[in-house]
């Protein structure tokens, strides 16, 4: 198997690997930066083994850029748009990618194209795995039994992409950061990859699931996809998080409706969910960074601030936390 990224306006290969059955079954790191031009900046983290390819991209263009993205043989992919307002080109037209959206595929052979706009910062992680190995990483889990997207690659029922895709919820969010991000020890990484990429699946299905139990009771349909997206954004903008202005003008959805929806379908406002995401966040950072930092890192102007909230979230401050 074979994965490739071409920037064409630049004439330049992003990365171009072999993740084929052939190659070493250990986990290899590397890092590409393309920095040369005084319009574009991208920036690209890859992990790669046996069956099995991970990345995570940054660009920053001020004239637009496409992408063509290679892979070949048949292939489990699973991506997301965290920042950006990427496009997939075909015979059909254009196609938005749809930033926070999990957009998961089953394929083989494909070459796409990717417009991303000038002056839109871009940010994409994506995982994907060879059939092989993705039957085997899963042949001992007793719930794939009953996943839809796990049938069609059993069945050899092929998912183009965007047949299958939902907003992030933060368990994703926080597993595929994990994935894509964590500098596991070397000694462990390739065993703790798995334990993650097992989670991953299982918390698609389960997402997969809500959307389809019709967790929006009460709201309309096209309000539904509203509220997701908004969910979905500010599980990528907690640190810095918006107004609720602006949330409503990205969404399309006036602000009285985005309140009153948003709480429906989440049990919680917007101010709320944005405290237990910066919450959530705050308590796995602790021990790896001063109580300062940590502030700083959750968008905190104030220290004083930071720990008051800490405490009547979790009932102890962050430094007796670490004695927990």
């Amino acid at each position: 198997m074979y994965i490739e990224s071409k920037l064409i306006e630049v004439n330049e290969t992003l990365f171009s690997q072999d993740f084929s059955h052939d190659r070493a079954p250990t986990l290899i790191k590397e890092e590409v930066n393309i920095q040369s031009y005084s319009w574009l900046q991208a920036r690209c983290k890859i992990q790669v083994s046996k069956g099995l390819f991970i990345v995570e991209t940054f660009f920053e263009n001020e004239k637009d850029i496409t992408d063509i993205f290679s892979v070949s043989g048949e292939y489990i992919q699973i991506s997301y748009l965290g920042q950006g307002d990427s496009h997939l080109i075909s015979v059909k037209g254009k196609k938005p990618i749809g930033m926070g959206r999990i957009n998961c595929c089953y394929n083989r052979d494909t070459v796409s194209t990717i417009e991303m706009p000038a002056n839109i910062p871009t940010h994409y992680q994506a995982v994907y795995l060879s059939k092989e190995y993705y039957l085997e990483l899963l042949k001992n889990e007793t719930w794939v039994a009953e996943s839809s997207f796990h049938k069609h690659i059993v069945q050899g029922d092929f998912q183009e992409w965007g047949a299958c895709n939902f907003p992030i919820d933060y368990s994703l969010y926080h597993i595929l950061s994990e994935i894509t991000k964590k500098d596991w020890d070397s000694d462990f990484k390739k065993y703790f990859l798995e334990l993650r990429l097992k989670e991953l699946f299982l918390s698609l299905h389960f997402c997969q699931h809500k959307l389809y139990s019709g967790v929006g009771k009460g709201i309309t349909e096209e309000n539904l996809e509203k509220i997701r997206t908004a969910h979905a954004y500010l599980i990528e903008n907690f640190k810095n998080p918006p107004t609720i202005k602006s949330l409503a003008r990205e969404v399309l959805l006036n602000e009285l409706q985005l309140k009153k929806d948003f709480k429906k379908m989440y049990g919680k406002t917007i101010r709320s969910f944005i405290i237990d995401l910066r919450m959530k966040k705050a308590k796995s950072l602790l021990g790896k960074y001063t109580v300062t930092e940590m502030a700083a890192i959750l968008g905190y102007k104030s220290v004083p601030h930071f720990i008051d909230t800490f405490k009547k979230h979790y009932g102890y401050t962050p430094k007796q936390g670490l004695n927990q």
